[in-house]
């Protein structure tokens, strides 16, 4: 007789039962929100947590665990719900499942023509255009001495000039500094109402990619 495997068993990363404290940032409406809450279990893959806050499957997300709350910045690992299961009225177990590699900036041997590879790092970064005092917050995507690639609501076109801020460690210390809009990408619309700039192709018109080179390259 075949048994069938148990779920559990079928993960290619299994789950630990750890009650560590885990912070959730999310895009909502107003711009970014966060959510402390505990980890029920995780793994390398991801992890299931317990939350108040509604959210629903494929939206993006960052998470630090553990969260230490006397940390001034804490690197984020980006990920996406992939299941919600609601437990009462006010409570849903969350799966988070956090995001691979991404391929789509991977150049062949002998064709990256950037001085400074950039490295997959999720920090918070404001952007505001230069001109503007308002800035707007967004997480990285990509990251290096040279530039930088960033999601955001705002619109932008190549060539445009702007004026970021990363307060993390070294970059903390540049200050607001100073790049070029090299690149603008439109974005898959995400899980949640938000107007489309073409629906035949599900492109959102809220959210661009954007790749900025700095026009003063940090001090390294």
């Amino acid at each position: 007789m075949i048994h069938p495997v148990p779920l559990a068993d079928r993960r290619k990363n299994p789950r630990a039962q750890l009650r560590i404290p885990v912070r959730i940032r999310w895009r909502g409406p107003m711009g970014m929100r966060l959510e402390v809450t505990r980890a029920v279990d995780v793994c390398r893959s991801g992890l299931l947590v317990e939350r108040a806050e509604r959210c629903e499957v494929g939206s993006q997300v960052w998470v630090i665990s553990p969260f230490d709350s006397r940390a001034m910045v804490q690197p984020e690992t980006p990920g996406r719900i992939a299941r919600v299961e609601r437990l009462n009225g006010k409570v849903a177990r969350v799966a988070v499942a956090f995001d691979g590699p991404s391929p789509a900036d991977a150049r062949p041997a002998g064709q990256e023509r950037r001085r400074h590879p950039r490295v997959s790092f999720a920090l918070p970064i404001f952007i505001r255009p230069a001109g503007s005092p308002w800035p707007e917050e967004s997480m990285t995507q990509d990251l290096s001495p040279g530039g930088a690639r960033f999601s955001i609501a705002r619109i932008f076109a190549r060539g445009d000039s702007i004026l970021a801020k990363i307060p993390w460690g070294e970059w903390e210390r540049e200050g607001e500094i100073r790049g070029r809009v090299v690149r603008v990408q439109a974005q898959d619309v995400l899980p949640g109402p938000s107007p489309l700039s073409d629906p035949a192709s599900g492109v959102s018109a809220m959210l661009t990619t954007v790749s900025v080179q700095w026009i003063r390259a940090p001090k390294r």
